[in-house]
């Protein structure tokens, strides 16, 4: 999770320090959003592992520190915390999940090297990144990793076959954005699906395939208004693809774009994504074309309009 309003949600929290749980758990909404956007992250990533070129072992399972806070000490309190670095998501039928592992379990070592104090004249971030890769690095390279938890419990996870991309709320946001490594939900986008797992499922998914695409490399040779549109509606009608390999209604990407883009382009435009009534003409034509295929191999029957 990428907090960017700590002091705000400590605030509503009331610092209910008495009340913390026994056992680990979400204990807020912030925890429970990250757990939505990691389990449905997973889903998608897990489901279309195999038509990913980028494609590893993974766990389902996203760090949190206690120190990206601006109140550290009250953070551990709140969540129970024995030290900084615990589980901050875990997605929900994921390697993870399946090995006990819950929100808020403090880790003290990963994959046999201790978690260790903030790396100096770095920013709070830092070392959450740092351990969160050494982590997905040991489960690609190894199949496998080691987490040891307060108190000596060690979990050895092996990790399933997943798209190798890494799911983030990011608290402070209100859009979406991806790179060739990572999707971001902002709180804004994700708090306008109010509960609904398939809308959700379809803002994952579009952001998943600029990341499938590999569209960042695409922008970073030519990022015109007319290069971007091209990506966005690329990553429109791939989305419908992903969804339908991970079991979530492949008609969700139109719904999105007629309910919650429409409203949003309504009030703020959008001069470089393009207008929603032709992107969702272009995923209802994609929904055709799915159902019409004798599969959901998206590398073999997807039709690209970006070069790769």
């Amino acid at each position: 999770m990428l907090r960017a309003r700590a002091e705000r949600w400590l605030a509503a929290l009331g610092l209910a320090l008495a009340a913390a749980p026994s056992v680990a758990r979400p204990v807020d909404g912030l925890q429970v959003a990250d757990a939505e956007v990691q389990s449905v992250g997973w889903k998608l990533a897990h489901a279309n592992a195999r038509f990913c070129k980028r494609a590893a072992p993974g766990i389902g399972l996203l760090l949190q520190d206690a120190r990206t806070f601006e109140d550290p000490a009250a953070a551990r309190a709140v969540y129970g915390l024995s030290g900084d670095i615990a589980v901050g998501a875990v997605a929900d039928d994921g390697p993870a999940a399946r090995a006990g592992l819950q929100a808020n379990d403090t880790i003290v070592a990963i994959a046999g090297e201790e978690v260790g104090p903030p790396l100096p004249g770095k920013d709070r971030w830092t070392r959450l990144f740092a351990l969160q890769t050494r982590m997905e690095t040991a489960v690609a390279d190894k199949g496998a990793v080691t987490l040891t938890l307060a108190g000596g419990r060690t979990i050895t996870i092996t990790g399933e076959p997943a798209c190798r991309v890494r799911f983030l709320l990011d608290d402070g946001g209100g859009n979406a954005s991806s790179s060739r490594d990572d999707v971001r939900v902002g709180r804004g986008l994700y708090n306008t699906t109010k509960g609904d797992d398939a809308l959700l499922a379809a803002i994952v998914a579009h952001e998943l395939a600029h990341a499938a695409l590999d569209h960042q490399t695409t922008l970073e040779a030519a990022s015109s208004n007319a290069v971007v549109r091209q990506t966005e509606r690329e990553a429109d009608r791939l989305a419908v693809w992903l969804l339908a390999n991970a079991g979530y209604p492949p008609e969700a990407e139109e719904r999105l774009m007629r309910t919650v883009i429409a409203r949003r382009q309504f009030l703020i435009g959008s001069s470089s994504h393009g207008g929603w009534r032709t992107r969702a003409a272009d995923i209802h034509a994609e929904l055709a074309a799915l159902a019409a295929a004798p599969d959901a191999d998206w590398p073999l029957r997807f039709k690209r309009n970006v070069a790769p």
